[in-house]
């Protein structure tokens, strides 16, 4: 095993060619199947927010029916039995390696809490939905509401939490504390994973059969893989040419558009004699305390430095496949579609790109990668720049001509704009085109706005917690540890962004044409034009300030960092609350949509304009 080792380290690890061109393939695939995937999410979302709120039949319907006992043993059972056994594996080979119990003792007790009273609240729901069915779940749901067992769990996580903290500052309880949590997580998480993949076990070992949805997702593959079946129409007197590219110029570019972005912090390397980076001499992460200078290495897939610029000349040109699509199609609906999506895509870049100005005037840098350590090193950009972050995501919903701005594809009015003659995987281009451009305007606004990668008091080396010049609290965490936690939390912050345009999708109506362009000319952009002057002043005035101006900014930016930790918080136990206490829905029973829309308030209107 030692030879083989070595043997790795000097032959492949050393070859920094083969290392690049494997890790850049990596990269680009695992980019792209998180669009892709992504893409997919959110599709089966849209269907699912649709039918709650038409009361129609949701993406549920598909499943795949097995029989209950293989569904207890394949379904339940096994998964969370191997999980347990990974779990206690993992405790025993940490253990015999001799790493540090401190860091892993945390990781295991907060993770066996949280599964202890997610599993134990989802319980009390399906029993208190259903009827107790044995003396487990009557125990369980005497101990009262699901709302009330999650957040008892969540503060115990919280007291833990503290005390973890209280007994690393106290050498006399530091050692027999991570013994306890390190063990005794360990057995938590393991034992309440087998307990709740034993509880559905034995509630599908009783029915004969049981429907496997997956929450809906299998729903969206069956679309997919009926639509790769389907017919491929091609309008008689269309351009043949135009017609078949159009649909690849409208996909591509909402993939490709990420590969600028770096989904982690750079990699620190050392280097060989002749300059080329040495893969066995891993240093760390570049962020807070910590610079790679020259030795890095990217996660970009595209180490540009024209950075956020390539950002809006691919973009851009989704603009010509919906326009080619319209005019190839030989139908004057598509024609009009086409033409709306040109002027609507066209009207909305421009505020794009002045909006962004503002943002390069506090970076000093058009490289996306330094746009997020000037925010790991001060503040992030949603409260540097909060006008342009609303400004942002409003021309970038535009962009993606989703609801409200779907006037190219109004199906009320011109069947479905621009790809009214695609039908097959052509027609499923131009939509999943749709919803990947969502991915990658959230991605580039978490980039832009949400500190990407970064996570509050995370540095190079580990956590710190510090207000001004006084250290709260400090804790060292391996490098490795920190760039999986940075990819993870910029995938969060990707995903959290991508459900609030889904949310907007169907909380606002669909603008008329004149109002579309009316936002875009005169709201968004005088708009975008004040918040560049507005930064300049801003700038100026903090460059020609005092240095007590200067430190009490510095300070006001770690407290923002304070204030994003306790808003999460507050946003967890919130969401928490929503899950298992949902409000009791209102039935109104009319019998016309005016006696509605007055029993709602009414319907503003607006004058019509060109």
């Amino acid at each position: 095993m030692d030879d083989l080792l070595v043997w790795f380290q000097d032959e492949i690890l050393s070859d920094t060619a083969l290392i690049r061109g494997v890790f850049g393939f990596v990269k680009a695939f695992a980019v792209c199947m998180f669009a892709l995937n992504v893409g997919v999410i959110l599709t089966w979302a849209e269907r699912r927010v649709r039918c709650m709120i038409q009361d129609g039949i949701g993406p549920n319907r598909a499943a795949i029916p097995l029989p209950g006992k293989v569904a207890a043993i394949g379904v339940a059972a096994g998964p969370a039995f191997t999980a347990a056994l990974a779990v206690l594996g993992l405790a025993l080979l940490l253990d015999s390696l001799g790493t540090d119990q401190g860091w892993w003792g945390t990781v295991f007790l907060q993770a066996g809490l949280f599964v202890t009273w997610l599993t134990l609240a989802a319980i009390s729901r399906a029993a208190r939905r259903s009827g107790p069915q044995n003396e487990i779940e009557r125990t369980i749901v005497s101990w009262g509401a699901p709302r009330g067992v999650a957040l008892v769990g969540i503060s115990l996580q919280f007291v833990f939490f503290a005390l973890g903290l209280y007994a690393d500052t106290n050498p006399l309880y530091a050692g027999d504390f991570s013994l306890f949590s390190f063990w005794g997580g360990a057995l938590l998480l393991a034992g309440m994973l087998a307990a709740g993949g034993a509880h559905v076990a034995a509630q599908y070992w009783k029915e004969k059969t049981v429907r496997l949805t997956l929450l809906g997702l299998l729903h969206p593959a069956a679309d997919g893989l009926k639509t790769a079946f389907k017919a491929d129409f091609i309008p008689p007197k269309g351009d043949w040419l135009l017609y078949n590219i159009a649909p690849w110029i409208t996909l591509l570019p909402a993939l490709v558009i990420l590969a600028v972005v770096p989904f982690g912090p750079n990699l620190c390397f050392g280097t060989y004699h002749d300059g080329t980076l040495n893969f066995n001499d891993f240093q760390g992460i570049e962020s807070i305390g910590n610079a790679c200078n020259e030795s890095y290495y990217s996660m970009q897939v595209a180490d540009l430095n024209v950075g956020i610029l390539y950002f809006f000349a691919v973009a851009g040109t989704g603009i010509v496949g919906a326009a080619l699509a319209g005019w190839a199609s030989d139908n004057k609906f598509s024609l009009l579609g086409g033409m709306r999506a040109a002027s609507q895509m066209v009207s909305y870049e421009v505020t794009l790109g002045l909006t962004v100005i503002g943002a390069l005037m506090v970076y000093g840098t058009v490289r996306v990668d330094d746009m997020i350590t000037w925010q790991a090193n001060n503040a992030w950009g949603i409260f540097v720049q909060p006008l342009a972050f609303f400004l942002f995501i409003t021309a970038a919903v535009a962009e993606t001509k989703r609801v409200p701005f779907d006037i190219p594809e109004g199906e009320s009015e011109i069947v479905a704009g621009y790809f009214t003659e695609y039908s097959g995987m052509k027609f499923a281009m131009f939509f999943f085109s749709e919803f990947i451009a969502v991915v990658s305007s959230s991605t580039v606004m978490a980039a832009l706005f949400f500190g990407g990668w970064h996570m509050p008091f995370l540095t190079a080396n580990g956590i710190e917690i510090a207000i001004g010049e006084t250290l709260y609290y400090s804790d060292f965490l391996r490098p490795e540890i920190l760039a999986v936690m940075g990819v993870l939390a910029f995938i969060g912050k990707i995903l959290l962004l991508c459900v609030l345009q889904v949310v907007i999708r169907w909380t606002l109506p669909r603008f008329r044409y004149d109002q579309l362009m009316r936002l875009g000319w005169r709201k968004l952009l005088p708009a975008s034009l004040f918040n560049v002057m507005a930064t300049a002043t801003v700038i100026l005035a903090i460059q020609s300030s005092g240095e007590q101006v200067q430190a009490g900014i510095a300070t006001l930016a770690e407290l923002t960092m304070l204030f994003i930790v306790l808003l999460g918080t507050a946003a967890v136990v919130g969401l928490v609350v929503f899950l298992f206490a949902p409000a009791p829905k209102q039935r109104l029973i009319v019998n016309s949509a005016a006696r509605y829309a007055d029993l709602m308030g009414g319907t503003p209107e607006a004058k019509m304009e060109a």
